[in-house]
């Protein structure tokens, strides 16, 4: 996708977000989301795949031919999750009007553009409509193993620092930082070391930024393996 295409796609998404909740804010709220959710998406998969196949090595599954095909599937569910669980929190939190999935649609089609429509996402999203919190947390897991199988290696904290990245994302980009704050403080809770970075300690960062020394909003591998 063209970087025209990309600014398009965020200006008719807050207009359309304007016009449904009659605010005036979209044009913030979409900026916030896009980058919040794309650098989680692009640091989820550094530490899954490239930081993970430097200790590991290659997966003797995941043949060379193949390596695209996974790569794009595995960035394909990992976006779907992060749909799913920002809309999930949405939800809880009350930040849009309506109850219907007014906001997952939405959302979907500015993360995928006309993909979001298709049987595949739609299905998918559905599938993790269904499930608690945790159950989604699982079943994450066991979809992106199918993509990338040298995800078995990853940490399992991993796994419960993500859902939270995307709850604190979400919320700062509708600008409720107190339960951004709150929401460090139980990712803190799973990764202790978290706090111990000397360069962001662990504070919540500016959408879109990442701390070179930890990788905070989402870990470096060896911050996410230390004792």
């Amino acid at each position: 996708m063209s970087v025209e295409q990309r600014v398009q796609r965020r200006v008719d998404a807050a207009a359309e977000f304007d016009r449904h909740e009659n605010r005036a804010d979209g044009a913030r709220i979409v900026g916030n989301l896009a980058d919040g959710l794309s650098i989680l998406r692009d640091l989820l998969f550094a530490r899954i795949h490239g930081e993970a196949e430097s200790n590991f090595g290659m997966d003797s599954m995941l043949m060379p031919l193949s390596a695209l095909k996974s790569e794009a599937d595995a960035n394909k569910e990992i976006e779907i999750y992060l749909i799913a669980e920002s809309a999930a929190e949405v939800a809880a939190a009350r930040y849009v009007e309506s109850a219907d999935p007014w906001y997952q649609n939405w959302l979907g089609h500015l993360r995928l553009g006309d993909y979001a429509a298709s049987p595949a996402v739609v299905q998918r999203l559905n599938f993790y409509g269904g499930k608690s919190a945790d159950d989604r947390r699982r079943a994450f897991s066991s979809q992106l193993q199918q993509a990338l199988p040298g995800v078995v290696h990853a940490p399992l904290v991993l796994f419960r620092l993500l859902p939270l990245a995307v709850t604190i994302v979400t919320a700062l980009a509708f600008g409720d930082e107190r339960h951004a704050d709150e929401t460090r403080k139980r990712q803190i809770h799973w990764l202790a070391s978290i706090a111990d970075c000397h360069a962001c300690h662990g504070r919540l960062l500016e959408i879109g930024e990442s701390c070179p020394q930890c990788g905070n909003p989402f870990w470096k591998q060896d911050w996410l393996t230390a004792e």
